[in-house]
């Protein structure tokens, strides 16, 4: 599975912060991954800024979207830890896939 798109740690007016996925039909969210029943559930590219990390807003949050994807049971998960430029991950997306 490879996700390229947004990810949010919390809605912009942070009154109900919570993670997600912005897909082209709404969001993905954690609750929503973790409850999903996806088969073959054997790697995961997360193309999308802050992935693997959890907000300032709650730094006792142990899971963010990478954990969320291995809870749902993916072997193995790419995230990033910071913001990504799209054209740098189109590099780092193409020479991670050639050498796979």
């Amino acid at each position: 599975l490879h996700l390229a798109c947004h990810a949010w740690h919390g809605m912009p007016n942070w009154t109900q912060p919570f993670k997600s996925f912005t897909m082209s039909g709404g969001l993905l969210m954690i609750r929503d991954i973790i409850r999903s029943n996806w088969q073959n559930l054997v790697f995961a590219f997360l193309s999308a800024c802050h992935t693997t990390i959890t907000d300032k807003e709650s730094p006792n949050e142990s899971i963010h979207l990478a954990a969320a994807m291995q809870f749902s049971g993916f072997c193995s998960v790419v995230g990033s830890m910071w913001s990504v430029d799209d054209e740098v991950v189109r590099e780092v997306v193409s020479v991670f896939y050639d050498n796979l």
